[in-house]
């Protein structure tokens, strides 16, 4: 009995195994540095401002009106203003300050898999080529078997 609970308080506790290990640590490390989850010099800033910029565009018609009565003459001048449009102007801007453990972390895993994906092409040129010339020299087999029957 004494040595189960020997073996259940000092087994196999994974978070104490990534702790001795540095090497886990550090794989353990990048997976939160790239899901963002520690990214603790990342900063987000927003600043907002609203700028009231009227725009105003008016036409203006001058209309006289002329009117005679009893030999008096009535001159009638009004201005009809229509405001054609008005324009507010909100301007928000929004700056971010990026983690750059993580961008790093990113360039690099960009970089490795930039390589490894030229080396795979390097190989399937190869691959494809060996295949082309192995179809050939079968065709070639079977036309020198077919001539020759």
């Amino acid at each position: 009995m004494r040595y189960l609970f020997l073996l259940l308080f000092l087994g196999c506790n994974p978070v104490k195994q990534v702790l001795r290990d540095q090497e886990k640590l550090e794989e353990v490390a990048k997976v939160v540095v790239k899901g963002g989850w520690c990214s603790n010099d990342t900063t987000f800033i927003t600043k907002s401002d609203t700028l009231l910029v009227v725009d105003t565009l008016i036409h203006v018609e001058v209309e006289t009106y002329t009117e005679i009565i009893n030999d008096t003459v009535y001159v009638t001048k009004w201005k009809t203003r229509d405001i054609v449009k008005s324009t507010t102007i909100h301007d928000t801007l929004k700056s971010y300050i990026v983690d750059n453990a993580r961008v790093r972390l990113l360039q690099a895993d960009s970089s490795r898999l930039t390589y490894e994906s030229s080396q795979w092409e390097g190989k399937a040129k190869r691959r494809q080529l060996w295949i082309f010339l192995m179809l050939g020299i079968i065709a070639l087999y079977f036309y020198i078997k077919s001539k020759l029957w």
